[in-house]
């Protein structure tokens, strides 16, 4: 690097190999070439535009390149950030939890620290609003860094509407969220057509190859998950419910019709917008709801038999894991290793001589924490950097640098102390993560905008990697919630989600105490209890209020969708809020049952979401389907683990059966055995239920 930006005129390969010390030791010339070209790409990935300029044959006794990095080529663009964009975009940085993308977004973070309104850097502890983004499929990674490289890609695919397993050639370009999910757009080699995967589905490892593309002008990331946004309201179905149970349900009827008798089952009819999505919660309720049969092909019938292939499906996998042992020993996912290759390591050590440029004399302690490194790493590579300098390595062409005593100097490298453009990756993760602020329900900052123009031009290319990622809040609770309203009519039964957002934001910002009535999934009740907000935080899809419950007396996580109205009653009281200084989201309640779930690939999430005390691989005995449409055919190459055990604990067993029904064939109960049991009965309770009122009989609701 301090090659190509020492010489203006540049180096040729040549000249590059008899000036850098290790191209020097190359045993042969295809060790050269392979280390040049491996070095080059590694430069131009960390935001190094690596120029080839065409020799002067009149001049030269041979053709061919020269190479250099154009002095100011990667350095970061006239920009200044207010305090306001400073603030979302330290909020942006920070959504990322449990992904590779985590350190990257920080460091970009930190890239634009000079450009950033002093005042934004205060930390007056957690912000009041918080998005997380969590990415549980291990595709994300390598189809990321293949959509930003331009990279064909190769992966086995579990088809959702045929469960058919096929490896799939594409050319991926673009990766988003939608709905709660991470998807993957691009042109599908093998049946010449634009296709969308979603990577919960993606049953192997990724591989890359060498094969590169250029995506279609005028591609949109954003344009295309928008796209797959809700269709219009589609119509309505009936649901028969039992008395008080349902409230989710009951959440997004446009009415309810009591039952007759007062212990009989209610009749509500809810807005369709997404069948799927509807069908889902139905199938989550079990035996306490029942989508009555249609007389001719028609909405409802289509809902009722989406539910009905979901609990059929549950059954048999429920099935199947009856007297399954798990080996707790059988390792299930790869442990996660800290990365440190060559271009991590150059990446951090320009951090390092930028940052102490920035605060000459500032603690080695400081330093590490700053680059989120141990001080025994920033030893290493300071003492790397102490014999690293311009071509001729002369004393006075080396890095000067010095940690006597603890305190931190860095001198002759002016060429590098400069702030530098955001690399793609870096840009990628800062604008996934402020399109996920975004999502915030009633809320639309105006520097949210103002922030992703900005971060698109701190980066290299900024029209591909705006293009290229992209994020969408999963808005069909609200549709559903606004179709129920608008039918309603007059005196709603609660208030819109927005308007509870709004209040509950309110709260936060004056520090008052509210009263809401809240529906406990769990067990599927409604409770009233008395909450003092302190912040919202965001998991994927979904935004959650984590406040201190005076009915607990214990800090409590609350869905904010399942909160039904909410009402001022007062100031909040002060607490310590240590406890919910933490990433991610869970439900603090405490849990009550420990419950062994087994999952197929589509399902692993689970034991991330949940937070799975352990996991482990499992073989589950093939069902007479399975064992059918196996015969004659291939297995798909590099399939991971197919089943995966998870220890969870749950508040109830209740939520675990859910669980299984929601997610029909993906999910089922392994342990403790009479918990398992139960499931089983619960899921052909709810089956026995359908059998009764297809055939006309009371459906057993009571």
């Amino acid at each position: 690097m301090f090659a190509l930006l020492y010489r203006e005129r540049g180096y040729t390969r040549a000249e590059l190999r008899a000036a850098v010390p290790d191209y020097t030791a190359m045993p042969s010339d295809a060790a050269f070439e392979r280390a040049f070209e491996r070095d080059k790409q590694e430069l131009r990935t960390l935001g190094f535009p690596i120029e080839e300029v065409p020799e002067d044959a009149f001049f030269e006794e041979q053709t061919g390149y020269r190479y250099r990095i154009a002095r100011g080529s990667f350095a970061l663009p006239e920009l200044r950030f207010t305090a306001e964009e400073a603030a979302v975009i330290a909020l942006a940085a920070n959504a990322w939890t449990e992904t590779t993308l985590a350190s990257t977004a920080r460091r970009a973070l930190r890239k634009l620290e000079p450009v950033l309104e002093p005042s934004a850097g205060d930390d007056d502890g957690a912000p009041l609003v918080q998005p997380t983004i969590t990415v549980q499929e291990p595709s994300f990674a390598p189809l990321m860094d293949a959509v930003l490289k331009h990279r064909q890609v190769r992966f086995d695919y579990l088809a959702a509407s045929t469960d058919e397993l096929s490896t799939r050639r594409l050319e991926p370009w673009g990766v988003g969220s939608r709905f709660g999910s991470w998807y993957v757009i691009g042109w599908d080699l093998d049946r010449q057509a634009e296709r969308t995967f979603r990577l919960s589905r993606i049953v192997s490892d990724v591989r890359s190859t060498p094969q590169t593309f250029e995506p279609p002008a005028g591609f949109s990331m954003n344009e295309r998950l928008d796209a797959l946004q809700a269709a219009p309201e589609l119509g309505s179905v009936t649901v028969v419910v039992t008395a008080g149970r349902g409230q989710m349900l009951r959440r997004m009827a446009s009415s309810v019709q009591p039952a007759e008798t007062g212990d009989g089952p209610d009749r509500l009819v809810i807005p369709v917008t997404e069948p799927e999505r509807v069908a889902a919660e139905i199938a989550a309720v079990g035996p306490d709801a029942v989508v009555p049969p249609a007389s001719s092909p028609s909405l409802q019938q289509r809902v009722r038999d989406s539910v009905l292939r979901r609990l059929e499906a549950a059954a048999q996998f429920q099935a199947r894991t009856r007297g399954v042992e798990v080996d707790w020993s059988r390792t299930s996912r790869k442990p996660r290793r800290s990365s440190n290759t060559s271009a991590d390591r150059l990446a951090r050590m320009l951090e390092i001589v930028r940052y102490v440029y920035g605060h000459q004399g500032v603690e080695l302690t400081d330093v590490a924490e700053h680059v989120e490194a141990s001080t025994e790493q920033i030893v290493e590579d300071l003492t790397t950097l102490f014999v690293c300098g311009r071509p001729g390595h002369t004393p006075d062409q080396l890095i000067e640098a010095s940690w006597d005593d603890g305190a931190v100097t860095v001198t002759n490298a002016d060429e590098i102390s400069s702030p530098v453009r955001l690399t793609q990756p870096e840009a990628a993760a800062l604008l996934v993560g402020l399109q996920t602020l975004r999502s915030l329900p009633g809320e639309h900052t105006p520097a949210i905008d103002s922030a992703l123009r900005k971060v698109a031009e701190a980066a290299g290319e900024p029209a591909t990697v705006v293009d290229a990622v992209g994020a969408r809040p999963d808005e069909t609770f609200l549709a559903l919630a606004a179709a129920a309203q608008e039918a309603r009519g007059r005196a709603p039964e609660h208030e819109e989600s927005a308007a509870v957002a709004a209040t509950v934001r309110s709260a936060i910002d004056r520090r008052q105490r509210l009263r809401i009535s809240y529906i406990v999934a769990s067990r599927d009740e409604v409770t009233d209890r008395e909450i003092d907000p302190l912040r919202l935080v965001s998991a994927n899809s979904h935004w959650y209020v984590m406040a201190w419950c005076a009915r607990a007396q214990d800090f409590r996580d609350f869905r904010l969708d399942r909160i039904r109205s909410a009402a001022v009653v007062g100031d909040a009281e002060a607490h310590d809020e240590a406890r919910t200084h933490r990433t991610g989201v869970a439900t603090v309640s405490s849990a009550e049952t420990d419950i062994v779930l087994i999952s197929d690939r589509r399902a692993r999430w689970v034991a991330d979401q949940y937070r799975a005390r352990r996991t482990a691989a499992v073989k589950l005995p093939r069902s007479g389907r399975a064992a059918k449409s196996a015969r004659g055919k291939t297995a798909a190459p590099s399939t991971p683990v197919e089943f995966e055990a998870a220890e969870i604990s749950f508040t109830t067993e209740e939520l675990a059966f859910s669980l299984v029904a929601r997610f029909g064939g993906q999910l089922g109960i392994a342990g403790p055995e009479a918990v398992a049991e139960r499931g089983r009965i619960w899921v052909n309770d709810a089956l026995t239920a359908y059998s009764l009122a297809g055939s006309g009989q009371p459906a057993g609701l009571d």
